[in-house]
């Protein structure tokens, strides 16, 4: 157990019998090894440490949009189509890799994404799609894709035949993963094939209905491998409307809870709900997804999670480490210490009844306080210089939570204003202000027009009869997160306000001007345009639309040579407008 007291100190110990089982019999780790790849001496390093903390199924994630990482004989062109990073697993590398987590008694899930997530099996094979080709792989994530397999097509049926087949001869595990997460159904509505199939089959529809059908026809072909389909838990949203039920479904599938939506999952929670029928393994994205900021998911929110009844359908659960931001030198520090939280609520402990029975056990223990450590000290051993982490795998510890920093000086009474959907309040747009590299304001998908503002106001005269307004000589809005490097704004400007003369008259008004375009997910303004008057107001707007999150990490600025401001009788009344935000933005006072 993680959490024992070090005994080394003592000579001896006397007899005794130690009882310790898990609660949960799937105990599970994921690697993404799409998006980034993992060398296999890196993967068996990952394995000792799962084994360590006693995970037991590897979740292996090897095909995506991205890039198809596994060697099919029976279909050479897939790996050949790794534009970006040509690395793939040869049968023997999965041979040795299988072995190794034996060895170690951990089973290996290999995940071979089907409906959707398979722009790189279309571009190889550009006759599974609906719609002809060409197919081209993307670097990375942008989004989610419309093309997906064309279901109804005796093509895709062959290729899954002779995927699924070297599938089962490859992994000796009796479960297989087929992805079915994320696959819009739009092309399968405009298909001939589909609708041919949808009509001959009698189905109502040409998207819940199709992919039932799929998953049916899938969980009979790896049957005859004597495997079980495990499958992501979108399909279970529009279920309840399918017109033909795959028979024994029930039976015959598991799913992996990351959304859960009803009916899987309990209202306000991220567990399994007792009463939904399937065997499930619980992974809840807002829980258990290790690629999240420290800032969504810390150490004292995993200990806080329990996958669902121990009884019952709930096998388990599974935490997720999905690469698009991550290479191999990052991936210890998003696991750890984060998954010591979870496999300890995986594994369970001796529980509270337990406890009663053992000297030292009170009442609403889960454990005998004479044995263990609390959680977070124990995980803290683990993180040490000389803690297994990094002693035994080389894995140094992330931060357990965020600490939060106050304002940077420099905007210290600003407001803050932004049209931006904000991710949670963990993410507010303050953190973009704080003088901290690691906190960033989060954003889900800007649209076009869509800005985010800071500045300074002030209705009446100051004592130095000033406006409130700063000059600056460097001004520099950064985007992309250290843990989230890709989500960058991808076309934007910096617009500047400043109190600049009047071409009317000999007063001053306040004017908008561009300074900078954001080039590689950064725009830096400097020089002449910064000097001529006081910034009283810097915003970013975004000119494109994106499907890409945008992190804004950062808005840093240099001092430039102070001048004097104008006064505020020499200003235009009103100088500024009062109330809400022209887009009624709740961050609009944020700062005073």
């Amino acid at each position: 157990r993680q959490g024992a007291t070090p005994v080394a100190h003592l000579q001896s110990l006397p007899d005794f019998v130690l009882e310790d089982w898990p609660e949960y019999e799937w105990r599970g780790l994921q690697l993404d090894c799409v998006r980034h790849y993992m060398p296999v001496e890196y993967i068996k390093t990952y394995l000792r440490a799962m084994a360590f903390y006693k995970a037991n199924v590897f979740h292996w994630h090897l095909t995506d949009d991205q890039a198809w990482r596994l060697e099919i004989p029976q279909r050479p062109k897939l790996v050949k189509a790794n534009r970006w990073q040509p690395e793939f697993y040869s049968t023997a590398d999965v041979v040795a890799i299988v072995e190794y987590a034996a060895s170690l008694f951990i089973n290996v899930l290999p995940t071979i994404e089907t409906p959707g997530h398979s722009l790189a099996a279309l571009a190889a094979y550009p006759e599974l799609a609906c719609r002809p080709g060409p197919f081209e792989v993307p670097k990375t994530r942008v989004g989610t894709y419309t093309d997906i397999m064309c279901v109804s097509k005796k093509d895709v049926e062959d290729f899954a035949a002779d995927v699924f087949a070297e599938v089962a001869r490859l992994f000796p595990y009796g479960y297989v993963h087929v992805g079915g997460d994320e696959a819009p159904t739009i092309t399968w509505e405009s298909s001939e094939h589909v609708k041919a199939f949808a009509g001959k089959a009698g189905l109502n529809n040409l998207g819940a209905d199709v992919m039932e059908a799929w998953f049916c026809r899938l969980s009979q072909l790896l049957a005859k491998h004597n495997r079980t389909l495990v499958m992501w838990d979108d399909h279970f949203v529009n279920r309840f409307g399918v017109t033909r039920l795959c028979p024994d479904a029930e039976k015959t599938w598991v799913v992996q809870a990351w959304k859960l939506d009803p009916p899987l999952g309990l209202p306000g929670q991220d567990s399994i709900s007792p009463a939904f029928p399937f065997r499930t393994i619980a992974s809840p994205m807002k829980s258990v997804y290790l690629d999240y900021p420290v800032a969504v998911i810390d150490y004292n929110k995993t200990l806080a999670w329990t996958p669902g009844a121990k009884h019952g359908n709930t096998l388990g659960g599974c935490a997720n480490m999905w690469t698009e931001d991550s290479e191999p030198k990052d991936v210890g520090g998003k696991v750890y210490p984060r998954y010591l939280g979870i496999t300890e609520r995986l594994w369970g402990g001796v529980l509270a009844s337990r406890a009663l029975h053992r000297e030292g056990g009170r009442p609403g223990d889960s454990r005998p306080g004479s044995l263990d450590l609390p959680e977070r000290a124990a995980a803290l051993q683990h993180c040490t210089a000389d803690g297994p982490l990094l002693a035994k795998f080389g894995f140094k510890c992330g931060k357990f939570e965020r600490v939060r920093n106050g304002r940077s000086p420099t905007w210290a009474r600003a407001y803050v204003d932004t049209s931006m959907d904000s991710y949670s309040p963990e993410f507010s747009p303050a953190q973009a202000l704080d003088d901290d590299d690691e906190s960033y304001f989060w954003a889900i998908a800007p649209k076009r027009g869509d800005s985010f503002e800071v500045g300074w106001r002030q209705s009446a005269k100051s004592q130095t009869g000033d406006v409130l307004g700063k000059w600056f000589k460097r001004l520099v809005a950064s985007s992309g997160a250290v843990d989230r490097p890709g989500d960058q704004l991808e076309e934007g400007e910096l617009w500047v306000k400043q109190w600049l003369p009047s071409a009317q008259d000999s007063g001053y008004e306040a004017k908008w001007s561009k300074v900078a375009q954001f080039q590689d997910g950064s725009a830096i303004a400097q020089g002449e345009a910064l000097e001529q008057g006081p910034v009283v107001g810097v915003r970013i707007l975004c000119t494109a639309s994106q499907t890409k999150w945008f992190a804004l990490r950062e808005i840093t600025a240099t001092p430039g040579t102070a001048r004097p401001h104008p006064a505020v009788d020499e200003l235009p009344e009103p100088h500024h407008a009062h109330g809400r935000s022209p887009h009624g933005s709740k961050y609009w006072n944020e700062g005073w």
